[in-house]
């Protein structure tokens, strides 16, 4: 028998029978929700490739009581674990009363990445990011006790790309979103399905250099993204509020609900971290959390 198709049929039973170890280590029953409260590394099994996430569960968890799930995406090239470090959300998760989940990207080339739009020709990624986390999604309320109703998605640059894509591409799903550093892609802006109401916050450097103020090749200016939303949430009456190198732009509809919030820091570069720029030393984490925790899926909480 040839010897490489002999080393070559050993390579393909060492990579099946790893990936039966994986599949089979994430469908074991799992522990108790009450003794996992904390951060817990993750993973589900979508289209034959072991997906991860870390998900935070709070020490306030009650099995019996539903809970928020706030997504924050980290940028590309960007790790969870990095991203936890730089944008984390735990003691706002503890304080609100919210479930955490940052996920993991896959590698595009040699850096993690996220793919905003659907799978097809000319996506220079073949990750269906989006089924993803529909099946994150869809398969969580298995684990602990969630409220479909109020699940939001935030990001930092590619991450952010990634949300306002989720907000189009599972807008049943999605209540509310948050982008910080990051933008619409052509593609996104171009074949949005989202329903209204889907609110938004932007934080955004009007000195970007990664992802432009003013848009780029792909990616869509940030005035034209303030249009588009405030247009699907029918939010006409802008309001505007400046402080020391911010620029806050509120957008409402006619009961004067705000469904569109824009923060342009001036000086601003790319970063999540503004911290220092904002009035009242709110956080990034703080504004973003704020804003989107006003709405269920089916629009304002009243």
């Amino acid at each position: 028998m040839n010897k490489n198709f002999v080393l070559e049929l050993f390579r393909i039973l060492l990579l099946l029978l790893s990936f039966c170890s994986c599949k089979s280590n994430l469908d074991q029953e799992e522990p108790i929700l009450e003794t996992r409260k904390g951060l817990h590394s993750q993973g589900l099994v979508y289209q034959n490739q072991v997906r991860e996430y870390l998900l935070y569960i709070p020490e306030s968890y009650n099995e019996s009581v539903s809970m928020p799930v706030m997504l924050n995406f980290h940028g590309f090239g960007g790790t969870a674990e990095r991203h936890l470090r730089n944008a984390d959300m735990r003691s706002l998760s503890e304080s609100k009363g919210f479930i955490l989940i940052y996920p993991q990207g896959t590698l595009l080339g040699n850096y993690p990445h996220w793919n905003p739009s659907p799978v097809g020709e000319g996506n220079k990624s073949s990750t269906d990011d989006l089924g993803f986390i529909d099946k994150l999604l869809t398969t969580l309320p298995e684990k602990i006790n969630i409220d479909s109703s109020r699940i939001y998605a935030c990001g930092y640059s590619n991450g952010g790309f990634l949300s306002y894509s989720l907000a189009c591409n599972l807008t049943n799903q999605i209540a509310a979103i948050g982008s910080v550093a990051g933008t619409m892609l052509t593609d996104t802006y171009e074949n949005c399905n989202a329903y209204v109401p889907k609110p938004m916050i932007n934080i955004h450097g009007a000195k970007d250099p990664i992802v432009p103020y003013q848009g780029s090749t792909g990616l869509v200016s940030i005035d034209n993204v303030l249009d588009f939303w405030s247009e699907l949430n029918f939010a006409k009456k802008l309001e505007t509020d400046f402080f020391e190198g911010v620029e806050n732009y509120i957008y409402k509809d006619s009961l004067g609900t705000p469904l569109v919030s824009h923060f342009k820091i001036i000086n601003g570069s790319h970063t999540w971290d503004y911290n220092s720029l904002l009035s009242n030393n709110t956080s990034t984490n703080e504004l973003i959390w704020e804003f989107v925790s006003k709405f269920d899926i089916n629009g304002y909480i009243k």
